[in-house]
């Protein structure tokens, strides 16, 4: 499972150096040659790449793309996807497990597409439940790490154990039925007391990992009323999986599961997207490339909602940051110098720089969202 905290310190990397993000996936056929297709990639597109740098800066360049070359030869990585960092004094190496597009930079460390991965594959958490217990997942980029598990137990100590033996005397025979069936209704308590501790633990634990949506995953007649005693509240970014999960692993439990996910992210991203385009007045969402760059930069927006591959190009001041569609050389708001960006680049910065959640939308959210400028915000 991927560090959060290796992941936050990458921006204090010190330049040069270079990253590269490779679609490594093996099932992948132009990786399944010799070399594979990553390599190849890695080696045209340095060429080109290479010719553009200063004499001084090329043998640095060189050397980073020869040290990334033998390390993909010699690993041959598995992963999907890799994003590799590499200096004279830096060596990181991040495997995904999520769709990378090949990519390739020198300078300062370049993390618009791992911000972009990271926003679109947010961490979400699978509860599979049963009468023996719970296990508790975290999915997040591809990942699945199993973090807790709890066994549940019927204790009997305490119960008055003449209640379940023979009866001492032949006509007590039907005292022994009403006795089995107060046996009954105690371990009934105890498995209600279950479900509802069970709830209570999952809403902490989704809480406190900060996990959207999460998934109870159990036969029906488990994982009903611990469903039934979750806060309302949560339920609206819950969803229940019915079935049995029990015999399967980590890695079984999210095979079984990525379909259902994938189908919840794409109803609930078309669900936002259809909710904000109603409201196109500008009191509660906007949608348009300016209107949302104007309301996010005047601190308005409380999220963000991006189609994926967002492309295109801003003019961003280099002294204040004020970032918009502009052809403005000059900064209207400070009157500093303003450079070409990748609005690709710019928005997930922009995003953190203002403490705004972003939600990237595929499928038919994202179809409907292009038409209206592929972006859009809710307000505060």
């Amino acid at each position: 499972m991927l560090d959060a905290k290796r992941i936050h310190s990458l921006p204090k990397i010190p330049p040069p150096v270079l990253t590269a993000y490779l679609d490594t996936n093996p099932a992948n056929s132009r990786n399944q040659g010799h070399p594979p297709g990553y390599i190849i990639w890695l080696k045209s597109r340095a060429k080109v790449l290479g010719i553009r740098l200063q004499p001084a800066e090329r043998k640095q360049w060189q050397e980073q793309i020869a040290r990334v070359e033998d390390f993909l030869r010699n690993e041959r990585p598995q992963a999907r996807g890799a994003a590799i960092f590499a200096g004279p004094k830096t060596w990181e190496v991040l495997p995904l497990q999520v769709e990378v597009e090949d990519e390739l930079h020198w300078g300062r460390p370049s993390l618009t597409q791992l911000l972009w991965l990271l926003d679109e594959h947010q961490p979400c958490g699978v509860v599979s439940v049963d009468r023996g217990g719970a296990r508790f997942h975290r999915f997040w980029l591809g990942e699945v790490e199993e973090q807790r598990k709890e066994r549940f137990e019927i204790d009997i100590t305490e119960w008055r154990k003449k209640h379940f033996g023979a009866p001492a005397h032949p006509k007590l025979h039907k005292t022994r039925g009403a006795l089995r069936d107060v046996f009954e209704q105690r371990v009934e308590a105890q498995f209600a007391r279950f479900y509802r501790e069970s709830a209570e633990r999952i809403h902490r634990w989704a809480e406190s990992e900060k996990l959207d949506p999460v998934f109870l995953a159990g036969p029906n007649e488990v994982v009903e009323p611990v469903w039934a005693e979750l806060p309302r509240a949560f339920q609206l970014r819950a969803a229940l999986v019915k079935g049995d999960f029990a015999h399967l692993s980590a890695a079984g439990l999210q095979e079984r599961i990525a379909p259902e996910v994938a189908r919840w992210k794409r109803a609930h991203e078309l669900e936002i997207v259809t909710r904000m385009l109603a409201n196109p007045n500008g009191t509660r969402a906007v949608a348009g490339l300016d209107s949302t760059l104007l309301r996010l930069q005047e601190g308005m927006a409380r999220e963000l909602v991006v189609t994926r591959r967002l492309g295109g190009r801003l003019r961003q001041c280099a002294n204040c940051g004020w970032t918009d569609r502009s052809a403005d050389r000059e900064c209207a708001a400070c009157g500093g110098p303003r450079r070409v960006v990748p609005l690709r680049a710019a928005i997930p910065e922009l995003a953190r720089r203002y403490g705004v959640p972003v939600e990237v939308v595929a499928g038919e959210a994202g179809r409907r969202l292009r038409e209206h400028g592929g972006i859009g915000a809710w307000l505060r």
